[in-house]
Formats: C-alpha cells, structure tokens, sequence
C-alpha cells in the first residue's frame, strides 16, 4: 500500500486531504497526517478567539473550484444569515472547511485509510526510494510521498544593532497566537511594527474588547491596506502586457490604466483586480532580477490595492485613527530599549528625517512571515536547507518548485517523492495563499499523488 505523508493542517493541508478524498485512487493509499495542533484548530488564521473576518467574500470562498458558492450555500443550510458581498466569520469558515473534509471521507474508509499524528515534523531523511520523516516525540514514518504543507513561518525580527529586545516577554513576535490579546490589560500601550493586515485584525480585536490604551503602528511608508468594496469592471488590458518581462514596462502600462480609470471615475481596484486572471502567467514570466525589483519598490504598493480588508474592519480602523486612540507612522526602527517599564522605541522618521521616541508596554511584530528559508532559524525547514533537500526560489519568498508543487532539487530535476503547496510557493506563482488558488493547487497536486 503506498503511504503518503501530509506535514501541515492549515488550510493548504486540509483543502488537499479533502481532494486525496474526492479523487478516486486506482489503488489504496494510506496517509499519515502530522500536525502539531488540535484537530480541532486548522492553522493560525482559523484558531483564534477572535471573530475576526474573512478577506474575500463568502460566494468566493467555496472548497471545491467547480462551486466557488459552496460556503454561500453551506450557510445557507446551516440558518446562518449570510448574502452575496458578505465577509464571515473565519471560525465559522474552519468549521465549514472540517465539515467539508469529514463529508469527502465519508465512504472512503476502506480506499484512504488516514493516520492524524500530533506532532511535529522535525526532518527528512532519503533513502533510495522512500523519504523518512523524523518527528519530535512519536516514533519516525517511512513514507513514499511526503506533502510540506507548511503554512506561514514567523515574522523576522528586526535587524538591529542591539537585539537584547528579542528575550524581553514583552516583544512579541508571533501575532498570529490565538490567545494573543487575552495578555493585554485595557489601558496598556501597544506598538505594532507593520501597518497591514495583521495589524489591522489585532486593532480590529482590541476595538471589540473595548481596549483603551493607545495603539501605535509604523512602516517604512505607513501605507494602511484598502477596503474591499464592489468595483466597477474594468476590461483587461493583458494583451498589453503579454509578453513583457521588465517590471517597470509592466507598471507603466498599469499605471497608464489606473490614471484612466481615475478619469472614469472607476475605482482603482477594479483595474488591478481584472489582472488577477492573469497574475501567475506575469510572475512567472519575470526573470529573477525584476522580481526582486518588483519586491523592492513595488510590492507593497500592489499589496495595499490587491490584498484588501472587509469594510467592517476598515470602519473600525478609521474610528479609532479619528479618535486618536490609534497612531499610524512613517519610519524605520533603529533601536528597542526592553529594559525600561513601558520599552523606549527609537526610530528614524521618513517625512522629518529626525529620530524620535515611542514608548509601549508591548511590542508587537506585524511585520508579516518570514519568507526568505535561507534565514528561518529553527525547525524542519533550517535542517532541509541545511541538507539542500530543498531550496529558496530565486526571489526568495518559499521553497524552489515547480508550480504544480514538485520540489525541485538541487540539479533541478522535480522530485517525485517531496511535494509543497499554499504559501510556500509564493515565489513560483505568486498567487498560493488565498483559497481561490489554493484549492486548484490541492486539486492539482492530489491527481499528480494519486497518479504517481
């Protein structure tokens, strides 16, 4: 019986199980899935207390790429009032996703039989035909195939010349920790490093607990992300940038489109949105060097524009900026003082060029993930690096892949026996963390390991 081996929970993991379920196997296949979480939890985003909102609205958030409306329809039939444009609860879409996953099993029994180890996966070693994976506490798993669906890894900590800040209990670097804002008392002085959003799902939690200290962010350009509100359609302009592979022809041909919608009275969103279609084919197009141009003086621009907030948050994020409970800035840190009660932030401002002081109970780093695997520190993924049996992309923003998921290894040959999929391959299609794309890379990579 051939065994594979899924490392992950999340979402990614989770929309792949449902599809090794759904798509018929020629032979029986037994799987081990390994998570060190709660069966009940499903990855960072989903676990919290928090009701904090999905980013896409429900009629696009279904399972299955054949039914994009299936959660619309799921709420549907669970009395829960939701309509076109709404944006619902993440919890309420973990239990839709687990309902989901149970419903694919049903009947499959006998054909996938499914092994949940909860653990932590710690390294690969190769044998001559089988991968075995090495696990903190329980015994190792020999398998034929192995999964890397890994999620998101920590934000990096700020390089500074003084990182004494990075032991003190009050810098906090995993803002993704469900029990996050229950070790906050109300009046407590917070910072966040990052303007996105996670900085504005952390806000958005705090408003709903009637927090009342004072809430301060910065970035490098202060750049808050934008609503999600119903757009015109604006037609594609693809044909106008087919073809090309300079980041800067690409963006003056947007550009040129983002002014004209501007005269239209369109609302830019709608001029980068009717490029989304197309989004993986211009990635992917790019040589290495104007991918990293792309990252460094374009990315976040795009970001604000392409990765929007629900307006419920938005509101929230206004309100509190209008009540001067919330600060955002502009600026680079240069030095954290932890050893003072509340920490002394330093840091350059960008529009007067003098440094200036902050000071905050909490530190808190909503810088997002850390995407570059050659600087993560611990875990699975510094021991695969370190053993080159897998490899950053060449813009360094997950593992080298093809976009299907076959890791490739170090001559460049795809693996036929490690696989990834979901944020991990950023780098290779750009589009891998939401689930419209997510689901059509799980259903691609189940019929590619059913099929090996």
């Amino acid at each position: 019986m051939r065994h594979i081996v899924v490392i992950g929970a999340g979402l990614s993991g989770t929309l792949l199980m449902i599809n090794l379920f759904r798509q018929n196997s020629s032979v029986p296949i037994r799987i081990s899935w390994i998570d060190r979480n709660d069966e009940k939890e499903m990855g960072p985003a989903y676990s919290t207390n928090e009701d904090y909102l999905l980013n896409v609205p429900v009629e696009m958030m279904g399972a299955y790429s054949e039914n994009p409306a299936h959660f619309l329809q799921w709420c549907g039939e669970k009395k829960v009032p939701a309509r076109n444009g709404d944006y619902m609860p993440r919890k309420l879409y973990r239990n839709y996703i687990q309902e989901a996953l149970k419903e694919a099993r049903h009947g499959k029994e006998h054909q996938v039989q499914v092994e949940r180890i909860r653990d932590e996966a710690i390294d690969l070693i190769p044998g001559e035909t089988k991968l075995k994976v090495c696990l903190g506490n329980s015994r190792d798993v020999v398998a034929d195939q192995v999964v890397l669906a890994l999620g998101n890894s920590l934000p990096s900590n700020p390089a500074l010349q003084d990182n004494e800040y990075i032991q003190s209990r009050h810098y906090i670097r995993n803002p993704w920790d469900p029990q996050l804002l229950d070790r906050f008392h109300q009046e407590e002085d917070l910072f966040f490093i990052g303007s996105g959003q996670t900085m504005t799902d952390l806000v958005n939690g705090l408003y709903m607990r009637s927090h009342r200290g004072r809430l301060t962010a910065i970035s490098r350009r202060g750049i808050l992300p934008m609503e999600q509100m119903k757009a015109d359609h604006y037609p594609s302009y693809y044909g106008e940038i087919r073809g090309r592979s300079d980041i800067l022809s690409i963006f003056q041909v947007v550009h040129h489109h983002l002014r004209d919608a501007e005269k239209l009275g369109i609302d830019p969103r709608a001029v980068i949105d009717s490029l989304r279609p197309h989004t993986i084919d211009i990635w992917m197009s790019l040589p290495p060097e104007e991918k990293r141009r792309f990252l460094r003086h374009l990315f976040r621009y795009w970001e604000i524009i392409r990765s929007r907030i629900p307006p419920e948050n938005g509101e929230i994020i206004r309100k509190s900026i209008e009540s001067g409970q919330l600060r955002i800035l502009k600026g680079r840190i240069t030095r954290i003082d932890a050893g003072k009660d509340p920490m002394e932030i330093e840091y350059l401002d960008r529009e007067t060029k003098k440094m200036r002081k902050e000071k905050a109970h909490y530190l808190i780093n909503c810088k997002g993930p850390n995407l570059d695997y050659d600087t993560i520190e611990t875990g699975l993924i510094k021991n695969l690096i370190a053993k080159k049996i897998i490899q950053c992309d060449q813009a360094h923003l997950g593992i080298n892949a093809l976009p299907g998921g076959a890791v490739l290894e170090p001559g460049g040959r795809p693996s036929n026996r490690l696989y990834t999929i979901g944020p991990t391959l950023k780098g290779i299609v750009w589009e891998s963390i939401a689930t419209p794309e997510i689901r059509v890379l799980a259903e691609n990579l189940a019929g590619e390991l059913l099929r090996a």
